[in-house]
């Protein structure tokens, strides 16, 4: 990928220095390896915003500080769709069509099968513990229709965008700026008004599209400069979608009577903006200054980024046991080491936590060469 900048061609003249080959290598390290603490971080702490409305009295302060958290992380999951699409995208090697596929798939479903047994078992732990088991139909269920555990949903959804890869990536090369431009904007506003008007006219049978959009925006936004009138408008209103997402969401589940999330899904105007200025705004940040300047920084960042699809993998597993206690002491955003805490402060402590449990545990399994090189 070292010449991808050189030979990508753009209509506003040359790419600026700050995105060079090298530094692509860079911020693509970087937003990993942040995407993947952020990940962790959101899901430390997300299951308070299902609680809206049971007990709401007693619940608005938990909902209200998961809420805003989310606000600010939303960004974390489509980072890596787009990192995926910079890389293969933007690839300008060729690969063959079985060679490529048979490498990407490898990469992601024998680990999504190794891990998706883990999952079963810890699902199913009470039943294989006190009876009765589970019957083939239910586990069948819950391999084939759902999702085997809440972030697994990520490995069938990528796999699919795989599948398109060599097709989307002959057609990114013939196509102008403007057709990519043209066609993210289908997929995205198709998209949104799937969520928000799921029965109106043509719109429901576009669903197709998923996240094929995200993944278009990372190659778009590592291909081409983005001029900077758009980003004296671009960032700051990234900075409120944030404090408006929060508030959408807190309005539209008091409504409702129970959580909604409708402002948080990934189709979301407010989503989108956030999540393409913030990767925008890491594309161009000069990171080979950093490494000059804080090389075990730099070190730290690139092994966090290189154990991230483990990290990914096992860090529900992690906050499960710290929440339940099975290692003698509970650790949840409420209670940190047994002790009360404020959910503002226990929500970041149980994400650094789990974070560096994941990162330690995917350290310890890839010691093995068959895990380093298939699981993880």
């Amino acid at each position: 990928m070292s010449d991808h900048y050189s030979s990508a061609r753009t209509e506003q003249g040359e790419l600026p220095a700050s995105v060079s080959s090298s530094n692509k290598r860079l911020y693509i390290s970087y937003i990993r390896a942040i995407a993947a603490c952020a990940v962790v971080q959101m899901h430390a702490i997300g299951g308070y915003l299902y609680w809206y409305g049971k007990e709401a009295a007693n619940l608005h302060p938990q909902f209200i500080v998961a809420d805003i958290y989310y606000s600010f992380l939303r960004w974390a999951t489509p980072f890596f769709i787009m990192i995926s699409g910079a890389l293969l995208l933007g690839n300008p090697r060729e690969q063959p069509l079985g060679a490529f596929l048979s490498k990407r798939m490898r990469r992601v479903l024998i680990p999504f099968a190794f891990w998706g047994v883990i999952y079963l078992l810890y699902y199913f732990r009470g039943s294989l513990y006190f009876g009765p088991l589970p019957q083939w139909k239910e586990v069948a269920g819950k391999i084939f229709y759902e999702d085997i555990y809440f972030h697994l949903w990520f490995i069938p959804m990528i796999a699919g965008l795989y599948l398109l890869t060599p097709v989307l990536k002959i057609w990114v090369k013939a196509a102008s700026r403007r057709d990519v431009e043209y066609f993210m904007g289908l997929i995205f506003m198709f998209n949104m008004l799937h969520h928000y008007l799921p029965g109106f006219l043509v719109v429901k049978h576009f669903a197709w599209f998923g996240y094929i959009g995200y993944y278009l925006l990372g190659y778009y936004l590592s291909t081409y400069p983005i001029d900077i009138r758009w980003k004296r408008w671009i960032y700051p209103a990234a900075w409120l979608m944030p404090l408006l997402s929060a508030g959408v969401v807190w309005w539209m589940s008091a409504r409702k009577g129970e959580y909604d999330d409708t402002a948080f899904v990934y189709t979301s105007p407010n989503i989108l903006l956030m999540t393409g200025a913030w990767f925008l705004f890491l594309r161009d940040y000069d990171w080979e200054r950093v490494a000059r300047k804080y090389p075990r920084l730099q070190q730290a960042t690139t092994y966090m980024a290189e154990v991230s699809f483990g990290v990914y993998f096992i860090h529900p597993l992690v906050l499960d046991v710290l929440k339940n206690g099975y290692l003698g002491v509970r650790i949840n955003p409420h209670t940190f080491f047994d002790m009360p805490v404020p959910i503002a402060l226990g929500g970041i402590l149980t994400g650094v936590i789990a974070t560096l449990l994941s990162v330690a545990l995917i350290s310890l399994l890839r010691r093995s060469a068959f895990v380093c090189q298939w699981l993880t």
